[in-house]
């Protein structure tokens, strides 16, 4: 079985690929909930390890991969970002150096469409989608063919994690419209079953909301959007972008309760699946971790989806995800 663990970690990304004995990490934030979750699973090797971008929701827990003295991590990939002068960053590359100088794990500074490319982790491909070589190469702060200015999340990696020819998922880490721009100009291949959206689901930087859903949603077709999001964190997933996704009729996973959604903590655990999540034992979590299979065509197990939404139906007051019906100029008299 190939499969794909979306985990609750509050506000961040973090992802383990379990494929023929064969392990990868997409990122992984603050707090021990992934290497808690491996020493669970009693995996002492994880094969290779994808950094999307340089900030701390998405770097600072593999600081503690490297640095583990119970589990390997063999590769490493990444790209450089010369404009990150935080201290999370600099401790990574701290961390960098002593892997580097004990030769623990390989480290590659490229995380592109053309350096990978594609990753196999057993019988899973993870092809790189974005950021296009010639984009990664002007770096952060740099701007793009239009004057646009190129950020840390312009060149966040796009990973898109696949078995044979199922759609499978898409990590759209968090790319903005000036990095989504780039990876559809070059007729990449975005199109995936379910997709983490980007930016936990927090507002466009310089573009309508509505606009930028449009353009990412017509690019993956999915049937299930997931959001990486923390309680309280930024008021995310907001309105206005949860709104025109559930518009488009497909399915919506939060990992975290909305403040939106509901103002109280909810404890009901049932439609929780049994791994670790940061959210469950203070009742901020919603969907929680996620099992996406992709020994299947990259859906999550029919079982748990359904719980989620019985769970949503039963107990939350005013979910997004479930889109407002039209408006009415009143009730419908024709014969």
């Amino acid at each position: 079985m190939s499969e794909v663990i979306v985990f609750d970690v509050a506000h961040g990304n973090c992802c383990l690929i379990r494929s023929q004995n064969a392990h990868a990490v997409i990122d992984a934030p603050c707090k021990a909930l992934l290497l808690n979750t491996l020493e669970d699973m009693r995996i002492t090797c994880v094969d290779v390890a994808f950094i999307s971008h340089a900030d701390k929701d998405h770097i600072a827990g593999v600081i503690g991969l490297l640095t583990s003295e119970s589990i390997e991590l063999k590769k490493l990939y990444l790209n450089p970002d010369s404009q990150k002068d935080t201290r999370i960053w600099r401790q990574l590359r701290a961390a960098l150096k002593v892997a580097e100088r004990q030769g623990k794990c390989e480290v590659i500074l490229s995380l592109t469409t053309v350096m990978p490319g594609i990753v196999s982790v057993g019988e899973v491909d993870v092809r790189v989608e974005a950021p296009s070589n010639s984009f990664a190469a002007g770096g952060s702060g740099s701007t793009d063919e239009r004057g646009r200015r190129i950020t840390s999340n312009s060149i966040s990696a796009v990973l898109r994690v696949t078995t044979g020819e199922h759609p499978g998922l898409l990590l759209a880490g968090d790319i903005d419209e000036v990095g989504l721009d780039d990876a559809l100009e070059n007729g990449r291949d975005l199109t995936a079953r379910t997709l983490v959206f980007p930016h936990h689901g927090g507002l466009p930087a310089s573009s309508d909301a509505t606009s930028f859903v449009e353009t990412i949603m017509r690019a993956v077709t999915p049937s299930l959007v997931i959001f990486s999001n923390g309680r309280g964190k930024h008021d995310n997933p907001r309105p206005e972008i949860v709104g025109p996704v559930a518009r488009t009729g497909c399915g919506i996973a939060c990992t975290q309760m909305a403040h939106a959604c509901n103002q109280s903590v909810i404890f009901k655990r049932e439609h929780l699946e049994p791994h670790r999540a940061q959210g469950q034992e203070h009742g901020a979590s919603c969907a929680g971790s996620m099992t996406i299979d992709l020994s299947g065509d990259g859906r999550r197990l029919a079982s748990k989806h359904s719980a989620h939404q019985k769970f949503i139906d039963d107990a939350v007051e005013t979910p997004m995800c479930r889109p407002a019906p039209p408006e009415t100029d009143g009730p419908d008299v024709s014969q």
